[in-house]
Parts: structure tokens; sequence; C-alpha cells
């Protein structure tokens, strides 16, 4: 069981009130902490308690709070033991929130903890453990799942029984949903729907009344008293011990059945209609809307909208603010602004998808935005103090002039040009995909384009270039490119591992590729026409991730490698000889251990972390680091009683060794900076915490030359 830290019923606590205000005011999260980036808008569940709103979302939770008017956004940094919201239900007479999730987490959330169902998730039996449906009966939470309905002690969040082989002749059954009407449990299983007296023993199948010719009766609720379903738009009611269709017909397109407040509701995209005698009533009208769940707060309806998050029957919108989607393109950080692409495969587009915004991150906030008859935005590059966005079928977007940019050649497909990657550093390159010519060159006055037959290949999917300007490029068949263009000559590389996943240029030149098979490096990217001999790197004496998928990589300020993986996040040291961190979903608040992608922000260390699960970010105590001290920050300063996170220290000269001493000069801790940037964990040498007082820091670089000193205040 653990300390719930007022997620849903309490307010905030003095650690929280200090973690938020601190996050709020400085638009940074401390030095080793996460933050999720989930999107809002393809709104799921909605549930009501005594005084919050609860939505799901697809890979994210979130509650608003019916006295304040205020949002919150939920996930496993406040206390939940997983994303992926499957089933969602309150029990007024517990006041508990139970929630479900597609991995087979189950969490009771009361006013005081969370306690957490694990037995489902962990069992070694086969069948799907997704959390489908919830209902409340005595002391007991029934779950149902692809393994039965577990049958839970409501108090002790203990299993008491599994109703699995309760189908016909005692074989197994998935259960899909459940609905509980006085004391009959009904259950919608694969073999069609089936009731029981939940006084009576329903570990025996014979307890059980089965109805033939169900399985396509689905969506099982209860309002005033009855139990109804639906088979097709076809509305059916359960009486006198059987499944009976009562003559009443759906709304064409109707969405599915809600009982709110004892009433029968159904809606479509354009209304809301509640069953009132022999057929169903319009009781609002709503705009283009893609209903997945209904609830009424203070007589309004609001909406779990599919594409807009959720909604109001008035039109007021009550999502949290996050990106487009949970599922990237690409994601680029210039400056201080993370920028979230959505767009379509270019090797499969065909012109019919036209995807109008793309997703930014600035100071802290999401928000989404468009560029007018510019679509399909893929990528971002900034190049002569201008932003160039690149779109699949739109071709290149100049900011500063707010223009298509025409010189760049026509694809040779009846498809406008598909732009799929823009990289920048002496000139800008830019990848049109299926073209003849497939890569451009930009140096600020003129474009070069250049052949596929020098280039070898059409079908560019990402780029970067080195320190000196030398061309990589990664292609959807998966090679690796690179070019010299003003020598002309090119290289296949070789002797990889497997397919290429990822690949990424660090600040210290060298490359390094993901692939299919475990990770590959070449030590120096700028020459490597000269020396392409590749490295597999080890580890502890073994060949790193030898034939295991990694999806992504990424090196941060101090050089430290970050291998994205369907294990989790690795980070090791320079040259790997140090296994820094892993991080995964039981030791991280990352919604899933298969991690696709890895952007880094050089600027304060944040670490972008997409899983197929959402994006979440973790601050690691690196920088981008210069050869001086500049504008150096200590925070928090002071530290408070409640903080128990890290110190950071940013601003420092590139890789500076550090020592912290108390105000007699005594040595407290000795750490090194990654980059500019650094950590404290307000331990002395002994690993023991510190007392209050005043600390001072040195910071030197490795010829003495560059100094820093400053003072922290610690209070307990």
């Amino acid at each position: 069981m653990r300390r719930f830290a007022g997620i849903v019923f309490l307010r905030l606590g003095l650690s929280s009130s200090f973690f938020l205000c601190y996050q709020v005011c400085s638009q940074d999260i401390p030095v080793g902490t996460w933050r999720t980036h989930f999107s809002y808008h393809n709104a799921r569940l909605l549930e009501k308690t005594s005084d919050k709103i609860f939505c799901s979302v697809e890979n994210g939770l979130f509650s608003y709070d019916l006295s304040d008017n205020s949002i919150r956004k939920l996930s496993k940094i406040d206390g939940l033991s997983d994303a992926g919201v499957s089933a969602m239900q309150y029990n007024p007479t517990a006041n508990v929130l139970v929630i479900g999730y597609r991995s087979g987490l189950a969490d009771f959330v009361s006013q005081t903890d969370i306690s957490t169902l694990r037995e489902i998730a962990l069992s070694n039996l086969d069948g799907d453990k997704e959390i489908n449906d919830i209902a409340f009966f005595d002391n007991r939470t029934f779950l149902a799942t692809g393994l039965g309905i577990v049958v839970v002690n409501s108090s002790e969040t203990t299993i008491q029984e599994n109703l699995v082989q309760i189908g016909v002749a005692g074989v197994e059954v998935e259960v899909f949903e459940i609905e509980i009407l006085g004391d009959v449990l009904f259950a919608k299983t694969n073999q069609g729907i089936q009731h029981g007296t939940l006084t009576n023993n329903l570990l025996d199948f014979n307890n059980w009344n089965h109805h033939p010719g169900t399985s396509g009766i689905t969506n099982i609720v209860t309002a005033n008293d009855e139990v109804y379903a639906i088979s097709g738009l076809d509305l059916f009611q359960f009486n006198a011990n059987s499944w009976n269709d009562t003559g009443i017909d759906l709304p064409v397109n109707a969405s599915g059945l809600y009982s709110v407040e004892e009433r029968l509701l159904t809606a479509t995209d354009q209304s809301i209609f509640e069953l009132t005698g022999s057929q169903f009533t319009t009781i609002s009208s709503i705009t283009n809307r893609e209903v997945n769940d209904i609830n009424i707060v203070n007589g309004e309806y609001w909406l779990a909208d599919g594409q807009l998050g959720v909604l109001t029957s008035s039109g007021n919108s009550i999502s949290p603010a996050g990106p487009l989607s949970d599922q990237y393109s690409r994601l680029r950080i210039i400056g201080t602004t993370t920028y979230g692409f959505h767009a379509p495969n270019p090797a499969t587009y065909d012109g019919s998808i036209g995807i109008d915004n793309y997703s930014t991150f600035s100071e802290g906030e999401w928000s989404n935005e468009q560029i007018p008859d510019f679509k399909n935005v893929s990528d971002v590059a900034q190049f002569g103090g201008v932003l160039y966005f690149s779109s699949i079928g739109d071709g290149l977007y100049n900011q500063t002039t707010e223009e298509i940019i025409e010189d760049v050649p026509q694809s040779n497909v009846s498809l406008d040009t598909v732009i799929s990657a823009l990289s920048s550093g002496e000139e800008l390159w830019v990848s049109s995909y299926g073209n003849s010519t497939p890569i451009h060159q930009f140096n600020g006055e003129q474009w070069t384009s250049f052949s596929s037959a020098l280039l070898l290949g059409n079908e560019y999917i990402d780029l970067a270039t080195s320190l000196t300007g030398i061309f990589w490029g990664r292609t959807n068949n998966g090679r690796i490119v690179v070019f010299n263009s003003e020598e002309n000559r090119v290289l296949l590389l070789g002797g990889l591992p497997g397919l290429p996943e990822d690949f990424e240029i660090s600040i210290e030149d060298n490359a390094w590729i993901a692939t299919s098979e475990g990770p590959a490096t070449f030590a120096d990217a700028s020459f490597i026409f000269q020396s392409n001999e590749v490295i597999l790197p080890s580890f502890e004496s073994s060949v790193l991730f030898e034939n295991e998928q990694v999806n992504a990589i990424e090196t941060d300020g101090g050089n430290r490698t970050w291998f994205g993986t369907d294990r989790g996040l690795w980070v090791f040291s320079e040259n790997t000889t140090e296994q820094i961190a892993l991080f995964d979903i039981d030791n991280s608040p990352i919604p899933s251990n298969k991690v696709l992608d890895l952007t880094y922000n050089e600027q304060n260390g944040e670490m972008f972390v997409i899983t197929d699960k959402g994006m979440v970010s973790y601050r690691s105590a690196s920088s981008v680091g210069s050869g001086t001290h500049q504008n150096v920050n200590v925070f928090p300063n002071p530290v408070l009683p409640e903080y128990n996170g890290l110190v950071g220290i940013q601003g420092l000269a590139k890789n500076t060794s550090i020592k912290i001493t108390d105000i007699n000069g005594n040595l407290v801790k000795e750490i090194n900076a990654n980059g500019s940037s650094a950590s404290w964990d307000l331990k002395n040498v002994g690993n023991s915490e510190v007392v209050t007082g005043v600390y001072l820091i040195f910071s030197s670089s490795s010829d003495g030359e560059e100094t820093y000193v400053g003072k922290i205040a610690v209070i307990r």
C-alpha cells in the first residue's frame, strides 16, 4: 500500500505544493525527476465522484475538481501503478475509485492511499489480462478480464475467487462486460451472455444461466432497475429470465448505451438521446462529436470525445493541455521549444491524409499549432536564423517569409513534394522522399540537388551532419549512407549487426547507430572516409545488447549514451564502461518498456522518452557545456525541509570537478559535471544526509583556469 499524496480526494500537502510551485515558477522540473506529456484528445471514460470528474484518455488520466474548477494530470508520478486505463468505476459506498489497466493491474484509490492489485498482471496464466469492466457488490469488487471474473475483497485488495470455468459445461470463458442489478451478476463472455445470483456459489457453472444466441448482444447497462443491451441498433431488455428485443431502435450511428443517473442515454455525432417510453428522444444537440462516454454535471452533459477531449454539451473544453497525439513521427528541440510532429509515413502516403496541426512544448505548456494551407508537417530546422518546416505532401515552408519554397524540385510522382527530414549546420539539408533527386542542399543563396544514383537510393527518412558538415542519412530500406558534398564521395556503411532503427552523432562527433540486433558506433563521423571501422560496444566483457532490438539511441551533454529498447531505457557512461541507470515500468514513471524514440534538450538536460504508450521526460544532471562558467544556477536554493530531491547545478564550464564544503572548509562531497550540469544528492562522503547549514560550492576546470564559487543553504 502506498501513501496517496493527495492524488484524488485530498488537497496537496506541503511537499507536493513545493514541488508544484517550483515547477510552475521555473518551467523546469528538478534534476532527477520526471513529467508526463500525454495527449488528452482521445477521451475514453468519464467517472464522477462526490467532488471530482475523472477522465481517462488513450494513455493518461486527469481529474477536474468541481469545487474550484482545477484540472490535474494524474500518472505514475502521482502514485498510480500504470498508464493505459481500460476500465474505471467509482464505488460510492466505499468512496473508492477503482482503475483497471490494459496490463491487468488495478488501483483502488481511497481518501488516504492507493492499493494496487498486481496478481492478475503477474499471473503466468495464458490469456488477455486487461481489465475490461468493473462492478461492485457488498464488500466485493468484480473485475472482468480475459481470464474470467476476478472477485476482490475491496477493503483488503486481495483476490477471493476467480470465476473462470463458468461457461457452458464448465469451459473457461473470457469476460468483456459485467453488470450487477440487485444481487444478479450479468456477464458478457466469448460464449454470449450469462447471469447468476451472487448469493449462490458462482464457481460452479451449474449455478449460471446461459443464454444461447446472445453472442451478438453487447453493451450491457442497468437503468431504472432494468437491464438493457444492444445488438446492432436493436435495443434488448432482460425480463422473464431471457433477453428480448424491445422493438425500439437506436438512432443511426449511435455510439452505444450509457447509464447516467439511472437514465438510459445514447448519442450520435450530432445529438444526445434518452429512452423515454418506447423511443429515444433528443435531449441535447451537439456538433461533430465522437462520443465515447457521457456524464451529467450540474444538469449539463459532459462528453468524452475521441478527437477533442472532454467537452460539455454547451461546447466548453475541460481537458488539460497536451500534444495532439501520443503517436509521433518526429520530435525536435530548437531553442526553448520542443516540436512534436504527427505526420503520415512517407512510404505509404497517398494524398488521402491531411493532418492540420503539430504540437509544441514551451515554458512548461503544450499547445497545438497550424500553418495555413500546409498540412502533415514532418520536421523543422533552423538555418540562418530562419525556421524551415517540412511536410509530407506540401513541401518546404519558410516561417519568416510565410511562403512555400518553390526551389525544392517537385517529386516525380503525382503528389506534391514529400519531405521526410531536415538537418542544418553550415548548410540546410532537405530530404525529398521518392524524388529522382532525393537530397537538396541550401547554402543560404542557392540550392544544389543530388541524384538518387549518386546517393544510392531516394527514400531517406533521417538526416544528420557531422561537425565538419559531412552528410549522414538513413533510408527506408535500412541503409546508412555518408556523403561528402564537396568531393562528391559516397560511402555505404557496412558491418552493422542488424538493420538500422535510429542513429545519432554525439557532441564529440561520434556516430552511434541503433539496429535490430544491437548498437554500433563509428569513432569519428567527420573522418568516416578515412576510417570506417565499425565498433560493437561492450559492457562487462560482452557485446552490449547483442542480438537485441535497440529502437532508439541518444547522447547527452556528458557524452553518456541512452538506449531505448523493448526492455526499457538504459543509460551508459562514455564508451559504455559503466551502466548508470535502467528505467522501466517497475522503477520509473515510463508508461511502457517499449521505448521507441529519444530526444535530448541540450540546454536543461531533459530527455524526452517516447514509448508505445505515450511520452514522458526525465531531467538528467547534464547539459551541453562550454569552456567557461556562464550564469551558474544552483536550484533549489535554499533547500527547504520538505524537499527530498537532487540539487541541480547548471551553467558550469564543461566537465568541471566540483567540491562541496561546509562553511568551515571541511570537504562534504566531490562530484563531476556532465557537460555543464551536475547534481548533488544532499549527502556527504559517508552517504549520510547533510544537516542544516550553509555549504560552499567550488567548481574548477582540469587546468584550473575556470573557477566558480557559490553558496547553498540547507534547512532540515
